[in-house]
């Protein structure tokens, strides 16, 4: 008897089962999306990471080779000169603006900033080596007691292009003044190649 009532029982399942299925018509229309439920909360801010070093987004180092020189005669504030130009569009609107040029030579197993003056021993002959800056432009002058300078000596010229744009000069300053009085105040002895260099983060 058990037996028979699990078979009708299985059986009438079955049959409505069936009579589901032949009673469902063709699927209908997708309806309208529901509304945009509620934002969910925030979750827990992540772990804070370790300061980064300073970068060096605005500080751009050209290296010039004294062999890639050609010297061409020409003048310094009046007086005969060897002058070199050299074109990098480096020296942009941001530079001139914002920013300034500092200009090294490798000589004596060691870096001088520009300009850059040594004499004989005997004080007869004095040597300079200038440089200026212009709209993507770096000029080098080399001029002597007695007429223009070969500066052979210097085997190497290294500009730093400095910017920031975020500097608001004191009035009768000019941008450079204050990157110059910054790097002062911060300790920064810009006569020292490797200190400036340290200073930006930059490799030697």
């Amino acid at each position: 008897m058990k037996k028979t009532i699990v078979k009708l029982r299985n059986l009438a399942i079955l049959l409505a089962l069936a009579s589901l299925i032949s009673c469902e018509g063709p699927e209908g229309p997708v309806g309208p999306a529901g509304p945009k439920g509620d934002t969910g909360d925030t979750g827990p801010a992540g772990p804070t990471g370790n300061d980064g070093r300073d970068g060096n987004a605005n500080v751009k180092v050209i290296s010039l080779l004294s062999e890639e020189i050609s010297w061409i005669e020409g003048e310094y504030l009046g007086r005969i000169a060897n002058t070199y130009s050299l074109t990098n569009d480096g020296v942009n609107d941001d530079i001139i603006d914002h920013g300034i040029v500092l200009g090294y030579g490798y000589m004596l197993e060691a870096w001088f900033l520009l300009p850059l003056t040594w004499e004989e021993e005997d004080g007869s002959n004095r040597q300079y080596v200038v440089h200026s800056y212009s709209p993507n432009t770096i000029t080098l002058y080399a001029f002597q007691t007695t007429g223009v300078l070969d500066p052979s000596v210097i085997t190497e010229f290294r500009f730093m292009l400095i910017t920031d744009n975020t500097v608001i000069g004191s009035k009768g300053n000019s941008s450079g003044i204050n990157i110059l009085e910054r790097l002062n105040k911060e300790g920064v002895d810009i006569s020292n190649y490797y200190q400036v260099m340290d200073h930006f983060g930059l490799d030697y």
